[in-house]
């Protein structure tokens, strides 16, 4: 990592620790201007908002934005999470998984083969030995 970032990863987790203020500290803010305190925060902001880190295709992004892709990528990541434990719960039919087996084993679909039914014959068998008798030996 270059310094530059860990320099801004420093300055994140420093503003998330903020130190408990002293009653000298508090005294020392009291009698401050207003316009100096109003000087002092707009040019804290100013640094934060010039602070950037290049990202992809020379970007340029400042801490705040990269705080919001944050916070967007932990809630992907948490609904990918809810989909996988969904997908893991499920089970699936041993008749569904073995034409997925032949899908993939040809490449391509698998036509459904409908078992033959036998058609039932108006006539017996000994009609038939009748007929054959009489067409062959006539």
């Amino acid at each position: 990592m270059s310094a530059k970032l860990l320099k801004q990863a420093i300055e994140i987790v420093e503003e998330d620790l903020q130190p408990i203020p002293n009653k000298k500290a508090k005294q020392s803010k009291e009698a401050t201007d207003k316009r100096t305190r109003f000087k002092v925060q707009s040019k804290k902001q100013a640094i934060l908002q010039k602070q950037t880190v290049s990202g992809k295709h020379g970007e340029k992004k400042n801490i705040f934005t990269i705080r919001e892709e944050l916070e967007t990528n932990n809630k992907k990541t948490e609904e990918n999470i809810k989909r996988l434990l969904a997908l893991s719960m499920n089970s699936v039919k041993v008749k569904d998984a073995e034409k997925i087996v032949r899908r993939a084993h040809k490449g391509r679909y698998v036509e459904k083969t409908l078992p033959k039914i036998e058609q039932e014959s108006i006539f017996t068998e000994e009609d038939f030995r009748a007929f054959e008798e009489e067409y062959f030996n006539s």
